[in-house]
């Protein structure tokens, strides 16, 4: 009995050595769960200016191959309180790499491009002047944001089987991580 655990532990062994060996290996997230994640980091609701509140919300998520790039479309609600007020309503499409962070183990998205930024019914005087001001308050309000966070029991499972999360790739189904070997 012995010799056959002693067997199975060598094999596991082996088998564990040679998926680290052969390079690297690979987890794909499926687009329908990337959505899930992007939803889950919305609304958010920002000040800006000490008196405009933002939210964005409602996102839809879609998928850049080509460029190793997501994009997010949301719907923009901005509003003045006070004695005069206003609600104006539009949409936000952003595109962004994505990127994984090892010092927190975290998904971010990164260079961040407000492809889109409209609000509904404004002229056009008006919305180039939004294009100026606003899309580097939107770029502001989503570059590094975290997209999800690995669980530390996650990374421990990883570790102790000597692998790192490595390059994340944009593919036409959803995102593929590679899993390198950890060097020591």
């Amino acid at each position: 009995m012995k010799l056959a655990a002693a067997l199975v532990a060598l094999l596991a062994a082996a088998l564990l050595a040679a998926c680290t060996a052969f390079g690297p290996r690979t987890v794909d997230v499926p687009q329908e769960r990337l959505q899930e994640l992007i939803a889950r980091r919305f609304p958010i609701d920002r000040r800006v200016l000490d008196a405009i509140d933002i939210t964005v919300d409602s996102p839809r998520l879609s998928l850049d191959p080509e460029s190793n790039r997501i994009a997010v479309e949301l719907a923009l609600r901005a509003g003045t309180g006070g004695a005069i007020s206003a609600q104006l309503n539009g949409l936000l499409r952003v595109s962004e790499a994505l990127r994984f962070e090892p010092r927190d183990n975290t998904v971010r998205l990164v260079d961040v491009r407000v492809e889109r930024f409209t609000i509904d019914g404004l002229p056009g005087h008006w919305q180039r002047q939004l294009d100026r001001l606003g899309k580097p308050l939107a770029k502001a309000l989503l570059d590094d944001q975290v997209l999800y966070a690995l669980r530390p029991k996650d990374v421990a499972v990883l570790e102790g089987r000597g692998l790192r999360p490595g390059d994340l790739r944009v593919t036409a189904t959803g995102l593929t991580i590679t899993l390198l070997p950890i060097e020591r």
